[in-house]
């Protein structure tokens, strides 16, 4: 659906709520708080509801990334439609400019909708490839930074392990999803209960570079190597399909954004992950995002996030 669709369509609150209140209760509202159908409609409250059995009041909002906004339905709408049909991504301050609303503002839309964005938990199975890549601006003179500090605007002229940028790890289905996680450490246990996490071993193999570290790998999925000193790749025993992925982050981070920081990276990488996963959708994006995001748990409820470990609990559950 595009913004002039939208802007047709969903151009006041009540519509709005309406299409919500239809994806999130259908035929029968349900009191967000005790699950009761026992509810009533506020006469003077647009879109509010007070429940018979527990004695609130609710509104299809609560409890959802739209929950204590202020900004007005029609406007989320267009922030979400712009996201969805971006190419890569969009700025808050591209959204700023281009709906007249605060910096701010744009930044916590645009957060709260990455959130959204976040799937239900899904294995991967089939043929699976995995690899690492490392975040991190582009060196652009000698610095003296310790091995153990990480930094995405300054970063070291080392390139590939043993950097001191951020690692990720990623996991794509050939013609399927992919699936990333920021590591810190990529030691064997990290990498085996990511993929423990995230594949099936029944009727599945796995496609990997030489790293050392994936050797483990091999006593949970059968396992190919490629080894990328002699070539890239050898009938279906290659790593392209992730590299590709790789390649259409950074490309999107730096055409987009400029830099991002590590706190925040993996809640970019969501989004990422969702354009990936719905690359070949055909039907109505909106809607289908708006299922997604009514079923998530609230998160961020201010505007910056407190740590960067909310942000990976948001992101990745508490592993």
């Amino acid at each position: 659906m595009n913004l002039i669709e939208v802007n047709k369509n969903y151009n006041t609150q009540a519509k709005c709520l309406k299409l919500l209140t239809e994806i999130r209760f259908g035929k029968n509202v349900r009191c967000t708080f005790c699950s009761s159908t026992s509810v009533k409609s506020i006469r003077n409250e647009q879109g509010r509801y007070s429940c018979k059995n527990c004695k609130k009041s609710f509104s299809v909002i609560v409890g959802t990334i739209f929950e204590d906004t202020r900004l007005s339905l029609p406007k989320w709408f267009q922030i979400i439609t712009l996201m969805l049909n971006a190419k890569s991504s969009v700025s808050a301050k591209e959204i700023q400019r281009n709906l007249g609303i605060s910096y701010k503002t744009a930044y916590y839309a645009c957060m709260r909708i990455r959130v959204g964005m976040l799937m239900p938990e899904t294995k991967l199975n089939g043929i699976i490839e995995m690899d690492e890549s490392y975040f991190g601006g582009k060196a652009r003179s000698q610095h003296n930074i310790a091995d153990n500090d990480v930094s995405l605007a300054t970063a070291s002229p080392k390139r590939g392990r043993g950097t001191n940028k951020v690692s990720v790890v990623g996991m794509v289905q050939r013609k399927g999803n992919v699936k990333t996680k920021l590591i810190d450490k990529l030691t064997k246990r990290n990498l085996l209960f990511m993929l423990k996490s995230n594949a099936k071993s029944d009727n599945s193999i796995l496609m990997t570079d030489g790293f050392k570290s994936y050797k483990e790998l091999e006593t949970y999925i059968d396992r190919l190597v490629i080894n990328h000193s002699k070539e890239y790749s050898k009938g279906i025993v290659h790593i392209n399909t992730i590299e590709g992925f790789w390649s259409y982050v950074k490309n999107g981070i730096k055409g987009s954004f400029k830099s991002v920081s590590k706190k925040y990276l993996p809640l970019y990488l969501v989004e990422f992950e969702w354009k990936f996963n719905h690359r070949n959708f055909k039907g109505n994006e909106l809607e289908k995002f708006l299922k997604n995001a009514l079923f998530q748990e609230k998160e961020l409820e201010h505007w910056k996030a407190q740590s960067p470990k909310q942000i990976k609990e948001i992101a990745y559950g508490n592993d």
